[in-house]
């Protein structure tokens, strides 16, 4: 034992070398009468090359190779275990001062360069060219006149390119000086003009701003300045680069502009996404949180899949009873613009089909019929192959502030409320609704309550959830058009003192198809609660086990769910048929379920349910038909309030929701019933049920405001 030991030190004293002197590492074997004493054992130069060739073709020799390798050159097979041990030692002592020696190299340049940026923040100077460096956050009152002058710039651009066309298009001998001419009216198209004329006249206003939606979703900087939220147009850079701008006249005093673009992939192919967007009721069919209305008034030219213009009228809302709906006229005109890539283009033609460019124009007449004028505005759809596209769509809009209400401005501003977000978000979200609904796979439950369901049956659930949300949308944000109804406004409160809570409820009564003396009453409002974030709200809603809390309908319990689906990948997205305590009020006490579908996305979140009779719902999920059902679904609506500048929405329940922006909610509550046996005439029995329906929704507020902790309630 005492010999072996000796052998290990004495190899291991004569290996052991960490300087990068190569002869002196396993090459002293020079014997000297002094050192011969000490060390007994030596490798000779031939041993050690061996040993090094050896090395080089394996560091890590097993024990036959030792004991032939140590055969070879006169050593035993543990002292050749030992030398390659300390060769692996040396060559990974060699590797560690040469990191360290990199690092060091590294650091020094980064210490240089640190000294170099204080330098220069200290002396307030550009890096690159040494020059006065401008302040990277303008003064408020600085970036408005910024937009103030962009604004008038474009204005004159367009009032320049308005009069060279007056001045084009007017007989010479009618000609003005400028400053005569400048004060006339738009040509309108369909004044006096031909319809072949027109149609020209209409081709070529689209072909013009296909060029400029083409430059605004493909160009990036300087056209596109990225900032924390997303992307912001250079209005300076794109009347540099629009050489040719499309003109709608005169921007009209109180209008603002808005520029969104956002970039995403969709699960769908391009073929289905060129028909859906060209048909104007499939169009309205897949945006129904965007587009309350469409009128298609014919093809200009054009086939189903080729090129195409068509003239069209559509009406978009914002999920609450306060802003008013958006009423807009536009060109439609799809492309192929390169091979797999296609171009859905919409530009208004105010100021081409009437004499709305006019500062002389009626004002009324300009509020009503240019509420929202579309720039260059759509969609840019490339083939990614198996089944994706990729989706650029760009949004840039003038439209009317004043007749916004002043909560909601932020909102709009921020482009989430009919930007180009909003758009995006909202198609990926229904095509994957529609990939699940046309699946033919089941969804099976994890727990025992879990009802068993056929593939006619999930449909069903589907088509009737989405009938369901088309009932919400136009009882939150629809226009009172029945000749039956009736509107009113009802101030509602709960509680006293520093516990009240007040809202401004929109009510609307009409008559129950089929019926003649029932009325159906739909009640909503919306309220503001300020650095509250939507997730949160969304979360609690969602939560079955606290749903007693503000649903009359859970009877103060937990609900159980019996069935659910899930449309979307982001956590939330999904369809469900939930259990409740409640019975149906007469004699024929009946067990009632509640369909409810969830969606979520960073631009907008709804929770809607609809109670139905167990025997109803039953029949739908065994596959039957559920175009009798009928449906008053009651439900929320959360917007970002546009101050906050969280972009995605968590993906999971588990995700962290924080409040370290200024981040809050625009929470929409709407609730319908049913007012049996009631006739327009009764208002003592209406302004019962409108007391009682107020103090349902403020109930719910107070529950809400608690769950989510937010400090204030604002009514809008």
């Amino acid at each position: 034992m005492e010999e072996g030991q000796q052998q290990v030190n004495a190899y291991t004293d004569e290996d052991t070398d960490y300087t990068d002197n190569e002869d002196y590492n396993d090459e002293d074997y020079t014997l000297e009468p002094e050192t011969a004493s000490k060390r007994q054992k030596r490798h000779t130069p031939e041993q050690i090359r061996e040993l090094r060739a050896a090395y080089q073709q394996n560091d890590h020799p097993d024990e036959p190779t030792r004991c032939a390798l140590g055969a070879k050159i006169g050593l035993e097979g543990r002292q050749v275990q030992y030398w390659f041990e300390n060769q692996r030692s040396q060559m990974q002592a060699k590797a560690v001062v040469q990191k360290s020696k990199a690092a060091q190299r590294e650091n020094a340049a980064l210490t240089a360069e640190n000294m170099s940026l204080r330098k220069v923040i200290l002396t307030n100077s550009c890096f690159s060219c040494g020059g006065a460096m401008v302040p990277a956050e303008l003064p408020a009152e600085n970036r408005r006149l910024l937009r103030e002058n962009m604004r008038l710039r474009g204005e004159c651009i367009r009032a320049t390119a308005l009069l060279n066309q007056i001045l084009r298009s007017a007989p010479p001998a009618e000609r003005r000086p400028p400053a005569v001419v400048a004060c006339r009216p738009v040509l309108s198209v369909g004044e006096g003009a031909s319809k072949a004329d027109r149609a020209a006249r209409l081709r070529r206003h689209a072909e013009a701003a296909m060029d400029q939606f083409l430059l605004l979703a493909t160009k990036g900087e300087p056209l596109w300045l990225p900032t924390p939220d997303g992307e912001e147009l250079s209005y300076l850079g794109y009347q540099k680069k629009a050489t040719l701008p499309v003109h709608h006249g005169f921007c009209p005093d109180g209008f603002i502009m808005e520029a969104t673009r956002e970039t995403g992939m969709v699960r769908a192919f391009v073929a289905d996404l060129i028909v859906m967007l060209t048909d104007a009721k499939r169009w309205s069919e897949m945006f129904p949180g965007i587009v309350a209305g469409v009128t298609a008034n014919g093809a200009i030219s054009g086939g189903v899949l080729g090129s195409r213009i068509q003239l069209m009228n559509a009406e978009l809302w914002v999920q609450s009873p306060r802003p008013l709906n958006r009423s807009i006229n536009f060109l439609r005109y799809n492309k192929r613009v390169a091979e797999g890539q296609w171009a859905v283009m919409d530009v208004s033609v105010d100021g081409i089909l009437g004499p709305l460019g006019s500062r002389t124009a009626d004002a009324a007449a300009v509020a009503n019929n240019t509420g929202c004028r579309l720039l260059p505005s759509g969609c840019l759809i490339e083939d990614m192959g198996n089944g994706y596209c990729k989706i650029t769509w760009v949004v840039h809009a003038e439209y009317d502030e004043t007749a916004v209400p002043t909560m909601f401005r932020p909102l709009l501003r921020s482009g989430k409320a009919l930007g180009a977000h909003r758009w995006l978000a909202s198609l990926q979200r229904q095509c994957e609704y529609l990939a699940v609904l046309h699946s033919i796979q089941v969804p099976r439950g994890d727990n025992d309550n879990t009802a068993a369901i056929s593939s006619m049956g999930k449909r069903g659930i589907l088509e009737l959830a989405q009938r369901m949300m088309t009932v919400f949308y136009s009882a939150v944000s629809g226009p009172v058009t029945q000749p039956s109804s009736n509107l009113y406004e009802w101030p509602a409160s709960a509680g006293t003192g520093a516990r009240r809570t007040d809202a401004a409820v929109r009510m609307v009564t009409w008559k129950k198809a089929g019926s003649v003396a029932d009325l159906v009453l739909s009640s909503s409002t919306t309220v503001w609660l300020p650095n509250t974030p939507p997730q949160l709200v969304f979360q609690y809603l969602c939560d079955g086990q606290r749903r007693g809390e503000w649903d009359v309908f859970a009877n103060g319990e937990a609900v159980t769910e019996l069935y659910s689906v899930a449309t979307g990948h982001l956590h939330g997205n999904a369809v469900s048929v939930q259990y409740s305590n409640v019975m149906t009020d007469g004699t024929d006490s009946k067990k009632v379920l509640i369909l409810q579908q969830a969606c979520t996305d960073a631009s907008c979140s709804t929770v809607v349910y609809a109670p139905l009779e167990e025997d109803f719902m039953r029949a739908v999920m065994n596959g039957g038909d559920h175009a009798s059902v009928f449906l008053m679904p009651s439900g929320f609506a959360i917007l970002p309030d546009g101050h906050g500048r969280a972009r995605h929405a968590p993906r999971s329940s588990s995700a962290p929701v924080g409040r370290d922006n200024t981040a809050g909610s625009l929470l929409t509550m709407a609730c319908q019933a049913l007012l049996p046996g009631s006739s327009p005439s009764d208002n003592h029995a209406a302004d019962g049920a409108f007391d009682d329906v107020g103090k349902l929704l403020c109930h719910a507020l107070k529950k809400i405001k608690a769950a989510v902790k937010a400090n204030i309630v604002i009514p809008a």
